[in-house]
């Protein structure tokens, strides 16, 4: 026998097994390049969309007013020389202060304290590219993520529904600044009941005033809310009883609507709008025949009116807030009726004059998106109907006056009461001229209060009124 051709199998090697941590390296060595291109694919992305918007916010015109928010848009702060020296000479001088000396200095300034950094922020915020289209988006992830609400909006039913509107600050009594609060409303609620009591009582026997405070969208249409948002929790309940518990206590004449409006809703009627805060002309008409009646004047029927279809495409201020552009629209009617183009309107800005035959202005606001101020809207469209001084008068007929006292809720219902008085309209909120010439007509017969609650607890100009009024009144009867 051969020995050399004899072959001696020997048992394979087991392979090696690799430690877990090892296994982990080897996984991360194959994933390095991988995720090093997506890395670089990411930033790349993130520098592109920097630059791009970056490009387009020096190439893009600025914006002066938004149309679909209803608000005029920040501008490029001044950088003059005398503004840095300005800054800077403020700025050394509140080095050297006490906080206490801060605060007195700060307060002081009001307004024209203005921090570059916060103008320039916000101007840049207003300025940005594509922000309404951003809006929407946003708007629509909302949405996307159930979470019913955005921009303190909510998605209600199909209507648009702010959830607390307390807006403004107020002074500490150490100086300082803070927001208002739910509580600062009410307090501001009953002051402006009791500056009517005020004016109420320093009338002659022959004027008369009274008071419509009509409810917002979250009181009339709070059946629409959903349960993560209970109506409870809008403080509407305390804002509603300072307002009741100080018209009893002072005994005001007020006329109720916002209970009757609530359950014609309830009942299925159009009488607030589902994207704007405004009652329909529908619910003004309800409003109106309640005040009527509480003159003790029959108020004309709905019959008598033609409801006319102005738009179907209004989209309002809650639309403007919550940058629902894929929600629904509202339809305005304007309430026509034989012989309504017999009365002037005329309405004053200043040195500015806007004269109507009727009450509408329906070719300046039917293509742009503020139509509701298709009632008794000047010619500026920046004005709207909120302007300073409104006349309306029936030609060629003497009639008693009534002033109304109003926020934008009394600009659709100001027709009706036209059918019945010449009107003298003041938004206080836009105008601080005299108007106690038109305390001085001898046919002035009413002063009648129209606000919606929102303005009501947040807007004080009732005082300023009532500090025109009363001293006029009190005056003339010495």
């Amino acid at each position: 026998m051969d020995n050399n051709n004899i072959r001696v199998e020997l048992p394979a090697k087991k392979p090696r097994k690799k430690p877990e941590a090892e296994i982990l390296l080897d996984r991360q060595l194959e994933m390095k390049t991988k995720t090093k291109k997506t890395d670089i694919a990411i930033i790349a992305s993130f520098c592109a969309f920097i630059l791009f918007f970056g490009i387009m916010f020096f190439v893009l015109p600025d914006k002066t007013y938004s149309e679909t928010e209803k608000r005029a848009l920040k501008q490029a702060p001044s950088m003059t020389f005398s503004r840095v020296g300005e800054d800077l000479k403020r700025d050394l001088k509140l080095m050297t202060m006490t906080e206490d000396e801060k605060k007195a200095y700060i307060a002081e300034l009001g307004s024209s304290y203005k921090v570059f950094s916060d103008e320039i922020g916000d101007y840049y915020a207003d300025q940005f590219p594509f922000r309404d289209q951003l809006r929407v988006i946003k708007a629509a992830v909302e949405i996307g993520m159930f979470k019913q609400e955005n921009n303190d909006v909510v998605f209600a039913g199909g209507y648009l529904i702010k959830k607390d509107s307390v807006t403004g600050v107020t002074q500490n009594e150490d100086g300082t600044f803070r927001d208002r609060t739910y509580e600062d409303a009410a307090k501001t609620i009953q002051n402006n009941v009791h500056m009517l009591y005020g004016i109420e009582q320093s009338l002659p026997d022959n004027v008369d005033l009274r008071a419509a405070v009509a409810g917002r969208t979250v009181d009339i249409a709070k059946s629409k809310l959903p349960a993560v948002f209970p109506y409870e929790d809008t403080h509407a309940n305390t804002y509603w009883k300072a307002y009741s518990d100080k018209v009893n206590e002072d005994q005001i004449s007020a006329v109720e609507i916002k209970e009757l409006l609530k359950t014609r809703f309830e009942n299925g009627e159009y009488v607030y709008y589902k994207t704007d805060h405004h009652w329909t002309t529908l619910g003004a008409y309800y409003a109106y025949v309640e005040i009527m009646k509480s003159y003790g004047i029959e108020p004309y029927p709905i019959e008598s009116f033609t409801r006319e279809t102005y738009t179907t495409s209004f989209v309002g201020t809650t639309f403007a807030k919550a940058g629902a552009a894929f929600g629904g629209t509202d339809t305005i009617e304007l309430f026509r009726f034989d012989g309504d183009t017999d009365y002037t309107t005329t309405i004053i800005n200043g040195d500015k004059k806007t004269v109507l035959q009727g009450f509408y202005n329906q070719d300046k606001y039917r293509d742009i998106n503020d139509k509701y101020s298709v009632f008794i809207g000047s010619d500026d469209t920046g004005d709207g109907g909120n302007n300073a001084v409104t006349l309306i008068t029936k030609n060629g007929e003497p009639r008693p006056k009534l002033i109304l006292i109003k926020d934008s809720f009394g600009n659709c219902i100001s027709p009706f009461l036209a059918r019945h008085f010449d009107l003298v309209i003041l938004d206080l909120r836009t105008s601080n001229q005299d108007f106690t010439s038109y305390l001085e007509d001898p046919d002035l017969a009413h002063i009648l209060v129209i606000y919606n609650m929102e303005t009501f607890m947040n807007d004080a100009k009732i005082s300023d009124a009532a500090a025109r009024i009363i001293p006029y009144y009190r005056k003339k009867a010495q």
